[in-house]
């Protein structure tokens, strides 16, 4: 019987990957050999939660006295996230309040009482704070007194110089006093930092980020590491980088900005900043409802003129766009819009830069970017469209306030759609993919599906499947165009495609469903 010593090399770590972290902690105890090579895979991903008990800073303080015994530990951390809402990381001090302390107990930043940790470790780790924070924030020390979560979670992410992610939710990007002056010294602390997240991706309406220290987000587009970098970031009264070199990251190669309102002129300043970037998703909310009818809050988002300046910092590198469009928390609904007549403000322009990026190859945008909303507007989209995209997809975003919804401006809107997809071969000959994203939520009748259903596909040659993919909260109509695609494929389609797998979907030959 072989040995696990005389195992070919690497081949234990490979089993090791398929293993979770319940499975770490019964390996480590076999053997002193599975103890040294399970041990890296236990702390390379780390996670801490707020939440309503007062676990999280619990074990914060454990962690915090194992780096501290064994300094080396940290070196196997290579991803470290910190989430939970505001009110969790406020909340639940698991110190008992000294009632009897002086001034000397906000020395120690909301350590004192930490039965955790040693004296001398509390001393020595209240003293490392002083490293990473300017000279103006040890005078200021009131504010830093039971702040112990803040402080255990920096001074625990601040020990790990091998760290390649870091994933931060709301909660403690407002709790935090700590985390940009720590962001600020992150080619120090983090030399092989790569990937960024700031936010939670998932909207939380009791818990909304209303404003984000630029701090935050400064030391990014200064980098000489970051790769992909994801945030949220409302729009500040002024974006000024504060030094007097001006940013340029050669490494970021994707940036996602989710849930903002920023304007387009802050946006040209980020890509601005980005001269390297492949992969770019941009996730716009705006604010809509009885207070903001008019044009003033709504219009700087409508007018492409601006969105196509800042893109257009972009044109030599861009691989892949995201642009998506809704309506922010506390805008009306759609009903209450319908209901009350308001009418959007037009769109204006088309988003005609994308057309000269010659390595664009994956658009995902809403339509009305370029079909307009005004009926009388629709652009061809070959003159919208680089000539070698290959993935294709739009979507239904506000659709429902759109003038031209029904009646013959529809028609001349979709008939764009189809005459691009049946000349395909001359303005995008590499298509492989094409898809009309529909929110079950967002219908108003079944306009656009029979629109959709009406566009007239060529038959020659076979190599045509379409169909609808289910989503969670969509419907994708989708087209799929390549050699051997059509007849007699079906069943390979569907079950060796990554766009259809882990989802409920009907895919039927080109011949089984009558589109004209």
């Amino acid at each position: 019987m072989a040995k696990l010593s005389e195992l070919p090399a690497g081949v234990l770590s490979i089993i090791l990957e398929y293993l979770s972290r319940h499975d770490y902690y019964d390996v480590l105890r076999v053997s002193r050999l599975l103890y040294r090579e399970t041990l890296p895979f236990l702390y390379r991903d780390i996670k801490f939660e707020a939440t309503k008990s007062r676990s999280c800073a619990r074990k914060l303080a454990l962690l915090l006295r194992t780096l501290l015994e064994q300094p080396h530990f940290s070196s196997y951390v290579r991803i470290f996230k910190l989430r939970g809402p505001l009110p969790f990381w406020t909340k639940y001090n698991p110190w008992p309040e000294d009632a009897k302390a002086g001034p000397a107990s906000v020395n120690l930043w909301g350590l004192k009482g930490c039965t955790t940790l040693s004296k001398s470790q509390k001393i020595f780790a209240s003293n490392e704070i002083y490293s990473f924070v300017d000279e103006s924030m040890h005078k200021e020390q009131d504010q830093f007194k039971n702040r112990s979560k803040d402080a255990l979670a920096t001074l625990v992410m601040t020990r790990f110089t091998e760290l390649k992610t870091l994933d931060l939710g709301d909660g403690f990007l407002m709790h935090s006093l700590f985390l940009p002056q720590v962001l600020k010294r992150a080619p120090r602390l983090f030399p092989q930092l790569e990937h960024v997240v700031l936010g939670d991706k998932r909207f939380d309406p009791e818990n909304s980020v209303s404003y984000m220290d630029l701090d935050l987000i400064r030391p990014i587009f200064y980098s000489d590491t970051v790769c992909t970098f994801e945030y949220l970031m409302t729009q500040p009264w002024q974006l000024n980088w504060n030094r007097p070199v001006a940013p340029r990251n050669e490494t970021l190669t994707m940036l996602r900005l989710f849930r903002t309102n920023i304007t387009r002129g802050t946006l040209d300043q980020l890509l601005h900043a980005t001269p390297h970037l492949k992969r770019f998703h941009y996730e716009q909310e705006l604010l809509y409802n009885a207070h903001t009818p008019a044009a003033p809050p709504l219009s700087p988002y409508l007018n492409l003129d601006g969105l196509n300046i800042a893109l257009a910092n972009l044109k030599n590198t861009l691989q892949e766009c995201k642009l998506t469009v809704t309506l922010a928390p506390g805008s009306l609904s759609p009903a209450e819009i319908k209901l009350q007549g308001f009418q959007f403000p037009a769109m204006q322009g088309t988003l005609a830069v994308l057309k000269d990026m010659r390595n664009l190859v994956n658009v995902e945008v809403p339509m009305v970017m370029f079909l307009g909303w005004a009926p009388e507007f629709a652009a061809s989209l070959e003159e919208v469209l680089p000539w070698g995209i290959r993935r294709l997809t739009l979507r239904d975003d506000f659709l429902l306030h759109c003038p031209w919804a029904t009646g013959h401006a529809m028609s001349k809107k979709v008939g764009r759609i189809a005459d691009y997809l049946e000349k395909r071969g001359v303005h995008a000959p590499q298509l492989e993919h094409f898809a009309v994203r529909i929110k079950p939520s967002a219908k108003d009748g079944t306009w656009l599906e029979d629109g959709i259903r009406e566009v007239n596909m060529p038959e020659a040659g076979g190599n045509v499947l379409c169909g609808v993919e289910k989503e969670k909260r969509a419907e994708l109509w989708t087209w799929r165009f390549g050699e051997g695609i059509g007849r007699g494929k079906v069943k390979e389609e569907r079950v060796d495609s990554a766009m259809v797998m882990g989802r409920e979907s009907m895919f039927l030959p080109l011949e089984g469903i009558r589109l004209a």
